[in-house]
């Protein structure tokens, strides 16, 4: 079905028949028994400003837009989750056409439900980056966990490389939405979205929210280029911006301004210690995340850890280390 002939009863019908095809062709019913076996909690839906509703404990973050005739979503949530992102769909954008999906990486939180939405969406919008990554099969050390390619109708239809030196830009409705690539910061294939008239954007993995950020090595994350893209979102937004992270709720600018400075105070600390020779256990019991850890929550083992491998990974053991 096409963006110019997916009404109403065609989109919700899709929409639910295509839920019962994610997570693995396990059904609608599977879906519902996996969420109660998982105890998922009802998803929470808050207006961020209006005619946009951000979706939380989809897995990641979704952000739906619903202009004057047609509709956009950010990310599509967890394959367990898609019967429920579903039902937050119908109920907020009726029979507005989907005119596109955008993925702000390859991550399933934020990916998972594609196998839902990507058949009834005009157009899947991703870094090419994601797209590969989407359509291979892998092995991801950190998470000792190897991933299988997703389906052909998963996939992004509309990808490109890069955004320099000015951002992209789609049209839905009447809003102008603005998305730009983020490299080699949380993945190599992170975007960002911003919806330019009413002053949100949404930063997809590259922004935490109560943990600290995740760098995937594996998948071409790494400090360096995340302190860029967390500089380059600053740049693009104001005192006014809500930005909305990873998961947890929309924030304001100064929690992006307090995650930069971290990431470069970590940076330093992390690599004058390999400088020196010290082993991940090492720092971590020298506590160099003891300043930031009430802040940022209790995952610095791995956030530490990504840093040191990422940083290996990178090649960045010489002089500018």
């Amino acid at each position: 079905m096409t963006h110019s002939t997916t009404n109403r009863r065609g989109f919700l019908q899709l929409a639910l028949s295509a839920a019962a095809a994610s997570a693995g062709n396990i059904g609608l019913d599977g879906l519902l028994r996996t969420a109660a076996a998982q105890g998922n909690a009802p998803l929470t839906e808050t207006t961020i400003r209006d005619g946009l509703t951000l979706v939380e404990g989809a897995g990641g973050n979704v952000v739906l837009l619903q202009s004057a005739s047609a509709a956009a979503m950010v990310d599509s949530g967890a394959p367990e989750r898609a019967a429920d992102v579903a039902a937050s769909v119908r109920k907020r954008l009726g029979d507005l056409p989907l005119a596109a999906l955008f993925n702000t990486h390859w991550h399933p939180a934020h990916s998972g439900g594609n196998d839902t939405f990507a058949p009834v969406a005009a157009k899947v919008v991703a870094h090419e980056n994601t797209r590969l990554w989407m359509s291979t099969e892998y092995y991801v050390d950190w998470e000792d966990r190897t991933y299988s390619p997703r389906a052909a109708a998963a996939l992004p239809t509309a990808t490109f490389y890069t955004s320099d030196p000015q951002p992209l830009t789609l049209t839905v409705g009447d809003e102008h939405i603005e998305y730009g690539h983020l490299r080699e910061a949380h993945t190599d294939g992170d975007i960002y979205v911003f919806f330019r008239e009413r002053n949100v954007l949404v930063a997809g993995g590259t922004l935490a929210a109560g943990a600290y950020p995740i760098l995937d090595y594996a998948t071409g994350g790494w400090i360096d280029p995340l302190i860029e893209a967390n500089k380059r979102l600053l740049d693009l937004s104001d005192a006014s911006t809500l930005i909305v992270p990873d998961t947890g709720p929309a924030q304001p600018r100064e929690h992006l301004v307090a995650q930069h400075e971290m990431l470069m105070v970590m940076r330093e600390r992390i690599a004058g210690l390999m400088r020196k020779g010290n082993s991940i256990a090492e720092m971590l019991g020298a506590e160099i995340t003891a300043d930031f850890d009430a802040a940022w929550g209790d995952n610095r083992e791995r956030f530490v850890a990504n840093i040191y491998h990422g940083l290996w990974w990178a090649g960045r053991l010489d002089g500018s280390l």
